[in-house]
């Protein structure tokens, strides 16, 4: 299939010819000659050819003589300069208004066939991505309830102790953090089973900081807990100063001086109260961590406090597919890790690394929260979580052998 810029540049070769066909046209009107298309095309051919000399044309019977001369020609080669010179820019922009206009008419007017037809094909594809990966999923769904359901569990008790009076910043954080992991899980779910497996392994990279943060906190308990909570002024801060810095360009209005010197002074009392290195990258951790005087807390630090320095492999896997690096350009876990490939959607590849890690950062948050805890509901649970996180994992495993299998197979057979 033609591509439109392939007929473009067609048309565009013809473009000295039609000039030279409305030279011919002027030529035959003087010389009191019928000037039909078909006559005056034959004619430019003939001399864009390269052909010279004088042309006969009959003429009722009788010969008549009409001479292109290099006046002619020059003329045509002047206005064939002129038009890629001074014209050819606007014409082809005009043109491509016209093109698009009519092909978006067209378009619409055929998109809910076509639409009906990649809903067919992506039912398609999901059936095929459950063959291979159904079990997998499952299980990971299966993780998710157990969590959502705890969770829910863990919430009427938050709510039963700030009711009696027992307001704890830990209990609130971690109860956050848990909530937030159900549903970044949720949406790695959700990614898996539609075929993106990089974008999952995207989220997971989330889901891993939730897990590091929690492991922190419960580490070290209230104080941090209340230092992780008002850390939220620092960034509101941090974010006041740029939308001042920017919101000129964005066309948008400034902070109302009021909510601006309220943040201010919210953010000095803080870092008062917290001391200077509080208002760092991280710096709700920094006195815990007793960072040097010039040390900044970076989620490598973190990962370390949470025994979890390990991790740093996938998680900078996980990164590539969140900033604009050339990785993540050219490796791909949906195309097998081939580079040579160009994945634009969906793929039936890949998802064993974010399936598992999911499976494995969920059930670490889940069991960071229950913690020792001895009510039976929870020890129950934590027993459930601890089984998934190592069945998880195999079932991606298993369907992930097959695939590479399946693939060389293939290969082969190519």
């Amino acid at each position: 299939m033609r591509t439109l810029q392939e007929l473009l540049e067609k048309e565009l070769r013809n473009v000295p010819r039609q000039i030279l066909e409305k030279r011919l046209a002027e030529k035959f009107k003087a010389a009191g000659l019928r000037a039909t298309e078909a006559r005056t095309r034959r004619l430019a051919e003939y001399i864009l050819a390269g052909n010279t000399g004088d042309i006969t044309i009959a003429k009722d019977g009788r010969d008549a003589s009409m001479i292109v001369t290099d006046e002619d020609l020059d003329h045509v080669l002047k206005d064939t300069e002129r038009f890629f010179g001074e014209q050819y820019e606007q014409t082809v922009r005009d043109a491509a208004e016209n093109i698009a206009d009519l092909l978006h008419k067209s378009l619409t007017a055929s998109w809910p066939g076509q639409y009906k037809a990649e809903e067919a094909e992506l039912a398609a594809f999901r059936d095929r991505l459950e063959g291979r990966w159904g079990k997998a999923l499952a299980k990971l769904g299966m993780l998710l309830t157990i969590a959502r359901e705890w969770t829910g569990g863990a919430f009427e008790r938050r709510q039963h102790a700030k009711a009696a009076g027992q307001k704890s910043h830990l209990a609130d954080v971690m109860l956050r953090l848990l909530v937030r992991a159900c549903q970044v899980t949720n949406e790695i779910l959700v990614l898996l089973e539609n075929g993106f497996a990089d974008a999952a392994m995207a989220r997971w990279r989330t889901l891993h900081e939730i897990a590091i943060v929690s492991a922190v906190i419960a580490k070290y308990g209230e104080e941090i807990a209340e230092r992780y909570v008002y850390y939220q002024i620092v960034e509101s801060w941090s974010a006041i100063k740029a939308y001042e810095r920017d919101h000129k360009d964005l066309g948008f209005r400034p902070i109302p001086k009021r909510l601006n010197e309220k943040v201010r002074r919210d953010y000095e009392k803080a870092v008062k109260r917290f001391g200077k290195r509080f208002k760092d990258e991280n710096g709700w951790a920094a006195h815990h961590l007793k960072v040097t005087e010039k040390e900044i807390v970076k989620f490598a630090r973190l990962e370390l406090e949470a025994g979890e320095q390990y991790m740093r492999s996938p998680y900078k896997l996980a990164s590539y597919n969140v900033h604009s690096s050339p990785k993540g350009i050219y490796v791909k876990l949906g195309s097998l890790n081939a580079p040579e490939t160009y994945l634009a959607g969906r793929s039936n590849a890949g998802l064993a690394d974010p399936g598992q890690h999911a499976a494995v950062s969920l059930s670490q948050i889940v069991q960071i929260n229950i913690g020792d805890s001895l009510i039976f509901d929870d020890l129950v649970t934590a027993s459930i979580v601890d089984r998934l996180k190592f069945e998880i994992p195999r079932e991606f495993g298993k369907a992930h052998g097959k695939l590479r299998r399946d693939d060389r197979e293939y290969r082969g057979k190519g």
